[in-house]
C-alpha cells in the first residue's frame, strides 16, 4: 500500500481536498439537502459516502449516542448507530444493523456497549463499510474487570464481521480512528504502551475470512507499530487530532514513520487530474464560530470556509457556509462525497451533530461557453455605400456582425437555451446619437433566443449593420464598440431533481469588438496634427469708461494631419462679454461660435472644422465688450486654446500665458534721480515683473517640457531690464546662463503687484521714433526651465523680477522691449524598445547561479539523502513483523 496520511478530526477541523477545478464556486448553497436523525443521537458526528456500484448512491451518517432499534430486549443505552441516507431524498435515512449483545457460556456479560459511541467513526471503500465504537469495553472475566479496547464492524453486503485487534492484549487502546484504504483497514489505538499510541493495519480479505465469533484468531498479514522508549509516553498516536497535535506519515508497507508534522491536521481524500494540473480546494470547519443575529447578540452557529485554489497552495475567493442553529456544531465533520450523481463534480456533506443533522451541498453542473464575435470590415469607409436601407433607395455604408456560441457541460442537458443581447456603439451612452444601426430594424440593439447543442459544434448568426450619414454626428474618432452578452435559461437546463447548472465563472459572459471610421490621417488611421494658435488685439490699451469694443484677431493653423472635432475655446475674463464674430470682412472666416457657461466659467466655443484638414489656416475676428473695468484692474486676460478629440493622445493641448506688469513705463519718473552706485532696487529703476504660466488644458498628461525665455538685458553697454531674482510655482526647475543681480543690490521679498496709475489722456504724447529691442539687436540672457509632470488642469508658473534701467532709456525717446518665450513639449514614443542582448544574457547567468546556490544549500541540509531506519538502536525503531498480541511488550 502506498503512503497513507494517518489522521482525522473532531472539533476544529481542517480538510484538504483535491477536486475538479470548478468544485467550490458551483456548490448549491441556496437549496441544500438536510438529513435528520433521532434527537440527541449526535447524528452527523461522522459522515462518509457509500457507492458500492453505479446504481447505489448513499450517504453514511454516524450517530454515536443513538439508542438502537434491536428487537431483542437489551439493557444497553446509547449504543450508537450508523444510518444509510439516499442522497437524492430528505429525511428517509434508515439504520444499518451491525451486532447484538453477547455473553459467554456461563451467561455472564462479556461486552459492555452502553455509551460505546458506535458510529463515532464511519468509513467506506467500494462495497465495504467500517464503523467503530471507540468506548467499547470487553471483559474476559465477567464484571470484575473491563478493558476499554474499542471495536469495529466491517460490513460487505450482508456479511458483517467484528474487528477488534486490541481485545487480545491488555493495552487500553480506545480505537478512535479507522480508515479503509484499497484492500486494507487501518485503526489507531492512542492508549497502547502507556498512551504512546499504536497503529494497526490488516488485510480486509483476511479479516473477513478468518473471523470467528467464539475465539480470537490472529492475522498473518498484520502490520503495527511497536513500543518505543519512555520519552514517547503520552504521545496519543492514533488519536483523532485537531490543533497542536502530532501528525505522522507512515509507510504502508512496513508501518515505519516517514514524516512528522506539528500543527493543524490535514486530510487528503481524493486527487483528480485535469489538463495535467492538480486543482486543490481547501475546506475549513469552525464548529464554534459565533455570529450576530438580528437582535445583535452573538450565537454559536458554526461555519465552513471553502477556499478556491488559484494554483499550488494559493487560494482566493473564500465561500462561507454558515449554520443556522445554535450549538449545533455545524462543520464538526466534513466529507467530500465524490461524484454522487455522476455529473462530473464532487458533492459535499457537512455534519451538524449538535442539531442531529447532516447537510448535503450538491455541486451544480458547470457549463463552459466559448463565444466569438467578428466585425467585417473593421475600418468603415463612409464613402463606400454598398447597402440599401430596407424600404428606401438610400444607400449606406454597411458592415457584418457575426457571433457564435459553443457550450459543453458534463451533467447538463443535450440542448442549452441562451438569451443573446447585441448592442451597437455601446460607448455612446443613453441619449447620445448612435452612429451605427442594424440594417433590418434600424435600431442599435438586438436580442435573440438561441439553442446550443451540448458538446457539439457552435451555433452562429450573421447580421448586417450600417453607418448613418456623417452629417448626423460629429464624433468620428471614438471606436464603434459592438457589445455581445449572453445569459443561460437555468430553469430549462435543470435536472429531474431541480438542480440548476451554473456557468463557468472563469469565462466572462460578454465580449466586445471594435470598428473604426476611416479618417484622413494616413495609413495608420491615427491623426497627428500640428496645431498652432496666435492672437492679435486691435487695442493695446483699454481705458476706463471707453465703450469701444475689443476685437481679437485669431489665427489657427494645422501643419500636420487632420484634426477632428477641433474647437477654439476662449475663456472670458470677468470684465468682458462676448458680442459676436466679425462678419463684415472678406479676409476673415465666419466661424460658428456659441457662448457656454461651465462651472461658473464663461467660455466661447468656435468650430474649426471636423476635420480641420492639414494645411488649413483660419483667420477670424471675435468681438468683445469690456465695460466693467475698475481702478484696481491692471490687465484684462483672455485664455485661448485649441481643443480637439484625440483618442490616441498624440497631441497635448497646452497653453503658455505671458503677462508683464506694467506693460508700459512712462519716463521720466517724477522725483527720481539715478545713482551711479545703486544700493537698493529702486536706485536702478521701477519694478517690471513678468509672469509666465504654463497650463496643461488636457486631455493628456505630459511628463517633460522645456520653457525657454530669451531676456534682453544689455544694449550699447547699458542695462535694459536688470533681473534681480526669479521664482517658480509648481513642478518646474529653472536656471540662468548669466549671474543674477551682479550689482548685489538689496532685493525686497514677496511677489508684490505693481500698480499702474491712470494718466490723463491729454498728457499722452504721440509715439515717435519707436525702436524695438529684441535678441536680434540686443544682448539676451537665457532662462531655461525644465517642467516635470503636469496633469490636466495643472500649471507651472515662472515669476521674473527685474528693474528698468532708467539711465539707459533716458538716452532715447521711446524703446519697445520684446522678450521671447518658447515652450517645447517632449513627446516620448510609446513604441516598445527591444531588450538589449546583454540584459538577457545577464539574467540567464543570474538565474543559473541562483539555481546552483539553491541546490548546494539543499545538499548541505541533507535534502537529497534517503531517510533510512537506524540499524543500531533497537529501542527507538519500530520493526515491521507479524505480531502475536499478548506475547510481547509485557511491560505495557
Amino acid at each position: 500500500m502506498a503512503k497513507h496520511l494517518i489522521c482525522c478530526w473532531i472539533w476544529a477541523l481542517v480538510a484538504l481536498f483535491y477536486f475538479e477545478q470548478a468544485l467550490s464556486f458551483n456548490l448549491d448553497i441556496s437549496k441544500p439537502t438536510v438529513f435528520a436523525g433521532p434527537p440527541g443521537s449526535y447524528f452527523g458526528f461522522s459522515v462518509d459516502f457509500f457507492n458500492p456500484d453505479n446504481k447505489q448512491l448513499n450517504i453514511l451518517v454516524g450517530a454515536p449516542r443513538a439508542n438502537t432499534s434491536d428487537q431483542t430486549p437489551s439493557t444497553v443505552t446509547e449504543r450508537g448507530a450508523v444510518f444509510n441516507c439516499p442522497w437524492h431524498k430528505s429525511g428517509s435515512c434508515t439504520q444499518i444493523e451491525f451486532d447484538n449483545d453477547r455473553k459467554n457460556s456461563n451467561g455472564q456479560q462479556m461486552e459492555f456497549k452502553s455509551n460505546q459511541w458506535f458510529g463515532a467513526t464511519v468509513r467506506s471503500s467500494g462495497d465495504h463499510i467500517l464503523a467503530c465504537a471507540p468506548l467499547y469495553q470487553w471483559s474476559t472475566y465477567g464484571l470484575s474487570e473491563r478493558e476499554p479496547v474499542g471495536t469495529c464492524y466491517l460490513k460487505k453486503g450482508n456479511n458483517i464481521v467484528e474487528y477488534s485487534p486490541c481485545r487480545s492484549s491488555i493495552m487500553y487502546e480506545n480505537m478512535f480512528l479507522c480508515l479503509l484504504q484499497k484492500n486494507r483497514v487501518v485503526i489507531g489505538g492512542p492508549g497502547s504502551f502507556y498512551w504512546q499510541g499504536q497503529l494497526i493495519s490488516d488485510d480486509i480479505t483476511e479479516v473477513i475470512s478468518r473471523y470467528n465469533k467464539e475465539f480470537f484468531t490472529p492475522y498473518g498479514n498484520q502490520l503495527s507499530t511497536k513500543s518505543a522508549g519512555a520519552q514517547y509516553d503520552d504521545s496519543y498516536l492514533g488519536k483523532p487530532v485537531c490543533i497542536f497535535c502530532f501528525v505522522n506519515i507512515f509507510n504502508g508497507k512496513n508501518m515505519e514513520s516517514m514524516y512528522n508534522f506539528t500543527g493543524t491536521q490535514v486530510s487528503i481524500t481524493k486527487v483528480f487530474v485535469r489538463h495535467c494540473d492538480v486543482k486543490m480546494d481547501l475546506l475549513v470547519g469552525a464548529p464554534l464560530f459565533m455570529d450576530r443575529g438580528s437582535d445583535g447578540k452573538l450565537r454559536e452557529v458554526g461555519q465552513v470556509y471553502v477556499y478556491l485554489c488559484k494554483g499550488g497552495f494559493t487560494f482566493n475567493n473564500v465561500i462561507k457556509l454558515t449554520g443556522s442553529e445554535i450549538y449545533a456544531r455545524y462543520g464538526s465533520s466534513i466529507c467530500s462525497l465524490g461524484d454522487l450523481n455522476m455529473d462530473g463534480y464532487n458533492d459535499l456533506i457537512v455534519g451538524v451533530f449538535g442539531a442531529d443533522k447532516a447537510v448535503l451541498y450538491r455541486a451544480r453542473p458547470v457549463i463552459s461557453v466559448n463565444t466569438t464575435l467578428d466585425i467585417s470590415p473593421q475600418i468603415l469607409n463612409p464613402e463606400d455605400k454598398s447597402c440599401t436601407l430596407p424600404g428606401t433607395t438610400t444607400t449606406v455604408s454597411c458592415f457584418t456582425v457575426k457571433y457564435c456560441l459553443k457550450a459543453n457541460g458534463k451533467g447538463a442537458p443535450p440542448s442549452l437555451h441562451f438569451q443573446v443581447y447585441l448592442t451597437l456603439d455601446r460607448l455612446k451612452h443613453k441619449g447620445a446619437i448612435k452612429r451605427v444601426l442594424f440594417l433590418h430594424n434600424k435600431m442599435s440593439h438586438y436580442s435573440k433566443n438561441m439553442t446550443v447543442s451540448n458538446s457539439q459544434g457552435p451555433a452562429c448568426e450573421e447580421l448586417q449593420a450600417y453607418l448613418i450619414d456623417d452629417s448626423e454626428f460629429r464624433d468620428k474618432i471614438t471606436p464603434i464598440s459592438v457589445f455581445m452578452e449572453y445569459s443561460l435559461n437555468y430553469k430549462a437546463a435543470a435536472d429531474k431533481t431541480g438542480l440548476l447548472p451554473i456557468l463557468d465563472q472563469s469565462t466572462p459572459t460578454n465580449v466586445t469588438k471594435q470598428a473604426h471610421i476611416l479618417l484622413d490621417c494616413g495609413e495608420d488611421n491615427i491623426c497627428k496634427p500640428d496645431l498652432k494658435l496666435s492672437v492679435v488685439s486691435d487695442q493695446k490699451e483699454i481705458y476706463i469708461g471707453d465703450d469701444n469694443p475689443l476685437t481679437l484677431e485669431v489665427t489657427a493653423e494645422n501643419g500636420g494631419e487632420g484634426a477632428y472635432e477641433a474647437d477654439l475655446t476662449v475663456t472670458l475674463p470677468s470684465q468682458a462679454d462676448f458680442i459676436g464674430v466679425v462678419r463684415n470682412s472678406e479676409t476673415l472666416s465666419r466661424l460658428s461660435c456659441a457662448f457656454k457657461k461651465e462651472n461658473q466659467t464663461r467660455v466661447v466655443v468656435c468650430d474649426l472644422g471636423n476635420p480641420m484638414k492639414g494645411g488649413t489656416k483660419i483667420i477670424a475676428g471675435l468681438r468683445f465688450s469690456v465695460h466693467q473695468l475698475s481702478e484696481q484692474d491692471t490687465e484684462v486676460k483672455f485664455g485661448l486654446q485649441i481643443q480637439r478629440h484625440d483618442l490616441h493622445c498624440v497631441f497635448i493641448c497646452s497653453i503658455l500665458c505671458r503677462v508683464s506688469a506694467p506693460e508700459q513705463v512712462f519716463l521720466p519718473i517724477a522725483n527720481w534721480q539715478p545713482k551711479e552706485n545703486p544700493v537698493l532696487e529702486d536706485d536702478i529703476g521701477p519694478l517690471v515683473q513678468h509672469i509666465y504660466e504654463l497650463r496643461n488644458t488636457g486631455p493628456s498628461t505630459f511628463s517633460k517640457a522645456i520653457l525657454d525665455v530669451q531676456w534682453p538685458y544689455r544694449f550699447n553697454n547699458g542695462s535694459l531690464l536688470y533681473i534681480t531674482k526669479f521664482e517658480v510655482d509648481g513642478n518646474m526647475n529653472c536656471s540662468s546662463n548669466r549671474e543674477l543681480n551682479p550689482l548685489n543690490v538689496t532685493v525686497s521679498e514677496g511677489r508684490n503687484r505693481h500698480s499702474v496709475h491712470r494718466r490723463d489722456l491729454e498728457d499722452k504724447q504721440e509715439e515717435e521714433n519707436l525702436e524695438i529691442l529684441d535678441c536680434g539687436n540686443a544682448e539676451c540672457q537665457e532662462i531655461k526651465c525644465w517642467v516635470g509632470r503636469l496633469e490636466k488642469g495643472q500649471s507651472a508658473i515662472l515669476f521674473i523680477y527685474s528693474r528698468l534701467a532708467v539711465s539707459t532709456f533716458l538716452k532715447v525717446k521711446t524703446i519697445h522691449l520684446t522678450d521671447i518665450a518658447s515652450l517645447k513639449v517632449i513627446w516620448n514614443s510609446e513604441n516598445p524598445q527591444p531588450v538589449p542582448g546583454w540584459v538577457v544574457a545577464l539574467a540567464v547567468l543570474a538565474g543559473l547561479l541562483l539555481l546552483a546556490l539553491l541546490i548546494f544549500v539543499m545538499y548541505k541540509l541533507g535534502f537529497f539523502k534517503r531517510v533510512r531506519p537506524p540499524q543500531d538502536d533497537s529501542i527507538e525503531k519500530e520493526q515491521l513483523q507479524p505480531q502475536e498480541n499478548g506475547d510481547r511488550n509485557t511491560e505495557a
